[in-house]
């Protein structure tokens, strides 16, 4: 009975099968926008279906939980590809993520059955409070959150359809794309009924167009302030290369070299160069440390580099963190607290709720500590707040370093390790939407790219290649306003949570009655 109790029916395959596909089509680099709008709505269907004609909720779970097996296989199989260089046991990573992620998806349309079933209420209303819900959950999971394909990343490169962030972040992108699902099956449901069928889907053209109208209102009358020039080096260092000491005097001969020509082509008020760049104990190295020095009192601009920084708690004991560090226009290094970063990459980084010591003679992998609470930097032409590697997918950072009066941000990152995969640009598209939130000029330096500057309209300029060292300045730009979703935060996805555990709760109180 249980086994014939989780047995997908071939309608439900197809349903399961068909959302996987448009799901892994919604985001980028596919540049596709229609896919995100209806990747839900067939497995949503069979939600609706089952709580309508009381058909059990295992329907909607086995469904759903096929559905984000398929769905986060397809878009996040680089991820088997990317630890393969760290350990062979890169495979049982990319299943463990997985395993993790298709039950939380089968839970989430468990609870788009139990809502519908208990309030009757339209899909349209139902999916996206269950499906933010299920977002924030993704985002705040302890040691393990992984926010990494919302479904509002879909519209981050679509300029008119993303300005929306400004006011409810991220999540409320995710809430419209939900939505405009639960319209589509809403018609479907029903559809004889043709008067009703052209209501639902002339509601979802007219959100569609009100969101295009914001943003095209939001392009043409957001003033953008002129900020500085900022010039970032991309060395193009090999990930099998980065992390053995015999490169190392290699890899500093490529950035000195770069940063200079860096100077020669056009003076900036700052240099960056990307997450690791100087891959060991910064504070050990004393030829880093004059390398450092010459190179910024021969510019008179500070140099924003990452590293490895280790804190020693005792004669014996040590932490290290993934940092970022500042040599200031005089060349003088430690002027202004590193900068320690503290979402991890699960396993890379820090394994989860293990202690990181156990891993202690493995050099910089599985251990590293996680920093504080952070500050931004200050120049003289303003306060930049760092999001090093994937700190860029939190949208909670961004805006804790705008209320700290970060004037732009930048985002230092290693994506070598990404290979050509699509994670590469799964990952930079986040960048369009810390902009649009924060409406703040963002840089990006990557050691393999892509490197870039995304303005306070999320509109990227200036691409480097791939795997190509390359050299670029650009006039960063801000604005003098603090967004609603400044103000509020994630207030969409907090409401969904609420919204949806009290229905939830008022169903469970119903069953056991």
């Amino acid at each position: 009975m249980t086994e014939r109790r989780w047995r997908l029916t071939r309608q439900e395959w197809v349903a399961a099968l068909a959302s996987a596909v448009l799901f892994a089509l919604a985001f980028p680099p596919v540049p596709l926008v229609v896919p995100a709008f209806v990747c839900l709505a067939p497995v949503a269907l069979i939600a609706a279906r089952a709580a309508d004609g009381n058909a059990g909720w295992r329907v909607a779970v086995r469904t759903g939980t096929v559905f984000g097996f398929l769905g986060y296989g397809v878009a996040l199989y680089w991820i088997a590809i990317a630890l393969r260089l760290y350990t062979n046991l890169a495979f049982l990573a990319f299943l463990g993520a997985l395993l993790g992620l298709g039950p939380i998806v089968g839970f989430t349309f468990g609870a788009v059955y139990a809502v519908r079933r208990l309030t009757k209420g339209p899909m349209a209303m139902v999916l996206p409070l269950v499906w933010c819900a299920s977002e924030l959950f993704l985002l705040y999971l302890p040691q393990i959150g992984f926010p990494w394909l919302p479904l509002g990343l879909s519209v981050a490169k679509h300029t008119l359809l993303a300005q929306a962030a400004d006011v409810s972040g991220v999540r409320g992108l995710s809430f419209w794309i939900a939505a405009t699902n639960g319209l589509l099956v809403d018609a479907w449901l029903v559809r004889r009924e043709r008067r009703r069928l052209w209501t639902r889907l002339g509601a979802a053209a007219a959100i569609a167009l009100g969101v295009a109208a914001y943003g095209w209102w939001r392009v043409a009358t957001t003033h953008l302030l002129t900020q500085g020039d900022v010039t970032v080096v991309q060395p193009n260092i090999p990930q099998d290369e980065k992390w053995q000491q015999q490169y190392q005097s290699r890899i500093v001969g490529i950035l000195s070299s770069l940063t200079r020509q860096g100077f020669a082509q056009q003076p900036a008020q700052l240099t960056l160069w990307p997450e690791a760049a100087l891959p060991d104990n910064f504070l050990a190295h004393s030829d880093w440390i004059d390398t450092m020095h010459v190179l910024a009192s021969t510019s008179h601009a500070p140099i924003l580099f990452g590293t490895i920084d280790v804190v020693w708690q005792t004669p014996t004991h040590y932490e290290y963190y993934n940092s970022a560090m500042v040599v200031d226009g005089t060349g003088r290094v430690g002027g202004q607290p590193a900068y320690h970063k503290t979402y991890l990459v699960p396993i890379v980084e820090r394994v989860p709720f293990v202690n990181p010591n156990w891993f202690a003679s493995l050099k910089f992998f599985g251990g590293m500590g996680r920093g504080g609470t952070p500050q931004p930097f200050d120049f003289r032409f303003g306060r930049v707040g760092v999001l090093i590697c994937y700190e860029s997918i939190f949208l909670q950072r961004a805006r804790l370093y705008r209320r700290e009066g970060a004037t732009f941000l930048v985002n230092i990152t290693n994506d070598a390790w990404f290979g050509r995969s699509v994670a590469v640009y799964q990952h930079e598209a986040h960048l369009a939407l810390r902009a649009i939130e924060n409406r703040v000029g963002i840089v990006r330096d990557a050691n393999t790219g892509i490197s870039e500057y995304v303005d306070p309209l999320g509109r990227s300029h200036g691409q480097t290649g791939l795997f190509v060292p390359a050299v670029r300045t650009y006039q960063v730009q801000t604005t003098d306003v603090l967004t609603l979703y400044d103000h509020l935060g994630d207030w969409v996805g907090y409401i969904s949570v609420v919204a949806t555990l009290a229905m939830l709760g008022v169903a469970a109180a119903r069953r056991r009655a």
